[in-house]
């Protein structure tokens, strides 16, 4: 049977046990939380949705019902809100993981452990220091699998095409920070400007812009909309939980150490039933190349601070 724990049963973690249900992804789902009246509610409400897909099981428990688990989702946490600077957030969340991770080694130390607490990139690099270097390859963030679904779906947009044929990737460092990979991105083997100059449809400068602006920025727009994202984010980690169950060999953009910069940040990886199979090195230009260089620089000074 296949089994996943969502630790954190907020909007995020509740999110992606819905749409876990639904796809019929795993066979079982438990949600644990601090408060544990919310855990069972949210537990108690999905199962009630899972009745769509007899075969999942979904419940709330401690951390004696992670044992067995194939994948450990940490969604525990709080979120970047007003007021709250980057630096807090990460100080705040790094001491909630203090407490979780002992716990969550003892109960299920085969999992592989997928980081979805705000900012993924410098959280999954406090797991990964938390472990002091054991079986990194089981430790992924969700990095920025989000950002290139809607790179490929903003592209195709323009286009007129289906996104399935739009080949790039969005790396670096979830939301604002998220550097697009232009010198990379083909559809359908073609360069962009070469596809577009074919199709008749017109490629600028100012429409790249426009679509890395909009990829950057998605995020925030929902939140300051509606305060929070959840079904975007739920289906990214939905992506990658299955990727790593169903042992696909899948390429996404998630979080991981990174041993050549000595940081966790989002890269497009191998992913499998291990986690992550293998690091993919992308031909960079020189100005992505360099901006990659400053935001490990950023990575690295974050836990210099804390």
């Amino acid at each position: 049977m296949s089994k996943v724990a969502i630790i954190g049963a907020g909007l995020v973690g509740a999110t992606t046990a819905h749409t876990l249900a639904l796809r019929g992804s795993c066979e079982e789902i438990v949600l644990l939380d601090v408060d544990q009246d919310k855990a069972q509610a949210q537990a108690a409400d999905v199962a009630a949705a899972a009745t769509l897909n007899r075969g999942v099981r979904v419940y709330s428990g401690s951390y004696a019902q992670v044992r067995g688990a194939d994948v450990v989702l940490l969604a525990a946490g709080l979120r970047q809100k007003g007021g709250l600077s980057r630096t807090e957030l990460i100080a705040s969340n790094t001491l909630i993981f203090r407490e979780v991770m002992p716990q969550l080694l003892e109960a299920a130390p085969q999992a592989v452990i997928l980081v979805a607490t705000q900012p993924v990139d410098p959280m999954t690099e406090y797991v990964y220091r938390l472990l002091e270097g054991r079986e990194v390859s089981r430790v992924l963030g969700v990095g920025t699998v989000l950002e290139t679904m809607q790179l490929r779906a903003a592209v195709a947009a323009h286009l007129g095409i289906a996104p399935e044929h739009v080949h790039g990737y969005v790396v670096g460092e979830e939301g604002d920070s998220a550097l697009v990979a232009w010198s990379n991105l083909n559809v359908a083997g073609l360069p962009v400007t070469e596809f577009a100059e074919q199709r008749g449809v017109p490629w600028t400068t100012r429409d790249q812009a426009a679509i890395t602006d909009r990829v950057q920025r998605s995020n925030r727009r929902v939140v300051e909309g509606k305060g929070a994202i959840s079904y975007g984010v739920g289906a990214a980690i939905t992506r990658v939980v299955e990727a790593i169950l169903r042992d696909a060999q899948t390429v996404l953009t998630v979080s991981a150490r990174s041993p050549e910069y000595g940081v966790s940040l989002s890269l497009p990886r191998i992913v499998g039933a291990r986690g992550v199979i293998e690091t993919l090195d992308l031909p960079y230009s020189h100005e992505e190349r360099f901006r990659l260089e400053v935001l490990v620089n950023s990575l690295k000074g974050i836990f210099e601070r804390i």
